[in-house]
């Protein structure tokens, strides 16, 4: 498979392992989702107040919520996870 396939690969599995993993983070650890879910609000509120015009403000605003933030966390944790696991397959095929 080429590259382009492998990045397409990676990009779908890892919005559906992202969903997955946000899901099974809130039912088995509760506590730790409610501190994502802290970030995540932090993060929109300090996104949501800076300083600039109105008009590209409400857009900002609007764009980006806490639960955009929190979905793409799991989205980006998946990404690094599945990009070590296929660097490391890639590594042992490459050895042997």
């Amino acid at each position: 498979m080429g590259s382009v396939g492998l990045a397409t690969l990676n990009i779908f599995l890892s919005l559906v392992l992202g969903a997955i993993a946000l899901v099974f983070v809130s039912i088995q650890f509760p506590d730790l989702f409610s501190t994502i879910l802290d970030g995540a609000a932090w993060v929109e509120d300090q996104l949501g107040h800076t300083g600039l015009k109105t008009q590209y403000n409400n857009w900002v605003r609007f764009l980006i919520g806490d639960e955009q933030l929190t979905f793409m966390f799991f989205t980006i944790a998946m990404r690094l996870l599945l990009a070590l696991i296929v660097s490391g397959v890639k590594a042992l095929v490459a050895r042997g």
